[in-house]
């Protein structure tokens, strides 16, 4: 007795292990979502452009730190100067002292050092307008990347429900190959007992190859999704089996969900992204505007000098005499600083960006009648495949009850293999019809989620 429940505990954790090697895990539509967006590069090229544009905002937020400069240098050469100016243009060198009648080419030694503070005080609102443009600029970012995301979620949606859709397709072509052998049994029965003739046993057994064949079929595409799903979301072939009672869990709660589910179409990510647009327009505007204002710049600085030769014109043998520091200057400086024409600049120039904030305006305003069109036409659409849905169910019963009659009309003689052939196929039909109509049910479910914003919480609350 031992002997044999240990057997059958063996076998049972043999099967077991088989159907999970077979079966592979299921997956829920959040890990499908999460893994597209890990393994997804546009979402990682958005990421990565997040964080470009959030090093730009901390760059505009210092772009209004002093220039503190400091030099020292130290010559040698002649020094030979005449009485008059001139443009040095930063290539003539600059020669002072030395105005004498004639040439030496003596060598004299200096040096020059210099610290001095260059700051623009105030540009009246420039600088807060550079850090504002940079936040716009970032929250275009953020939103295009939240956009991306959301559209991933869509996506991933899609493929759950054709993944859930080509599993039962597959079962569905699966349980008409066991029907039809059954039924092949059946007829040969009757063929070798007389009561049917041979030809009956000859169609059943080419309708079991074409059913074969569509088997073959559901098993290459669902296992070809399989694959692509694989490559989508970086996740084992294994890994990828539908879990089907959460296709019924969505199906238990959708006419609820539908008439419960809360319209936020103001946040949407698409509107969320366009007013983001809009906003960036006018940062540019208002950059735009401020870079004609006027500046007030300080500027301060001190530095000392030194050469070895004298006041008197005397050249000092001793060189090094050239490189004690012998005078020092400080200067301090507050200018204020205005190109006049910067009026016309502004008028002319700040033209162009306004009209793109018009055509933001006009991009948003557009968007926001699309995604209420969207909206109405989604929640027909729910209302349609409902409906579909219940007459396609009553469809397959009707049709699962004319294909049992029929085979006990055929048993009894009554019916012509023809006949039965056409009801199995009638109810093979129905319920791939029904299979149609729950998958376009659960499709415009999701859409209709996703077009009111309200995605995440309905995954959630569904455990999806």
């Amino acid at each position: 007795m031992r002997d044999s429940l240990k057997v059958s505990f063996i076998i049972m954790l043999y099967l077991v292990a088989t159907c999970q090697h077979l079966y592979g895990q299921s997956v829920t539509l959040q890990g499908l979502i999460a893994g597209m967006s890990s393994n997804n590069d546009m979402v990682k090229y958005y990421a990565s452009l997040v964080q470009s544009r959030q090093a730009a905002v901390t760059s505009a937020k210092y772009e209004r730190l002093p220039n503190i400069n400091t030099l020292y240098q130290a010559t040698l050469g002649s020094a030979n100067n005449v009485q008059g100016g001139y443009l040095a243009l930063g290539v003539i060198p600059s020669v002072s002292g030395g105005r004498r009648s004639y040439n030496t080419f003596d060598p004299q030694s200096g040096n020059t050092a210099l610290a001095g503070i260059d700051w623009e005080v105030t540009n009246f609102g420039g600088f807060q307008a550079r850090t504002d443009l940079a936040r716009s600029d970032l929250s275009v970012q953020n939103n295009m990347l939240a956009k991306g995301t959301y559209d991933l979620q869509g996506i991933a949606a899609a493929y759950y429900v054709e993944l859930m859709r080509q599993y039962e397709l597959e079962q569905i072509d699966r349980d008409n190959v066991d029907r039809l052998q059954q039924l092949l049994t059946s007829i040969n029965s009757l063929v070798v007992n007389g009561i049917r003739p041979g030809v009956d046993s000859a169609i059943a057994s080419a309708e079991i190859s074409k059913s074969r064949v569509a088997l073959y079929e559901a098993q290459k595409n669902f296992d070809q999704l399989q694959v692509q799903l694989s490559t989508l979301t970086g996740l084992p072939i294994a890994q990828l089996q539908p879990d089907t009672t959460a296709g019924d869990r969505l199906l238990q709660a959708a006419p609820s969900f539908i008439l419960g589910a809360a319209v936020d179409t103001q946040h949407h990510p698409d509107l969320q992204y366009y007013s983001a647009l809009t906003d960036l327009s006018r940062s540019r505007l208002n950059l735009e505007r401020k870079r004609y204002y006027p500046r007030i710049l300080l500027d301060a600085d001190v530095w000392t000098r030194a050469s070895s030769l004298s006041n008197t014109d005397v050249y000092n043998k001793d060189l090094s005499q050239g490189y004690i520091p012998q005078r020092m200057n400080y200067f301090v400086g507050l200018t204020l600083s205005y190109d006049l024409m910067n009026i016309a600049r502004k008028h002319i120039n700040a033209n162009i960006y306004k009209y793109d904030v018009e055509a933001s305006q006009h991009r948003l305003d557009q968007e926001r009648r699309d995604l209420n069109d969207e909206l109405q036409r989604a929640r027909i659409e729910t209302d349609y495949q409902l409906r579909r849905l219940g007459e396609t169910e009553r469809q397959m019963h009707a049709a699962d009850v004319a294909f049992g009659q029929q085979s006990n009309l055929y048993r009894n003689g009554l019916s012509s293999v023809i006949d039965l052939n056409l009801a199995l196929s009638y109810s093979i039909q129905a319920r791939k019809d029904y299979l149609d109509s729950k998958a376009g049910y659960m499709r415009s479910v999701l859409n209709y989620a996703l077009v009111t914003n309200s995605f995440s919480n309905m995954v959630q609350t569904l455990k999806l």
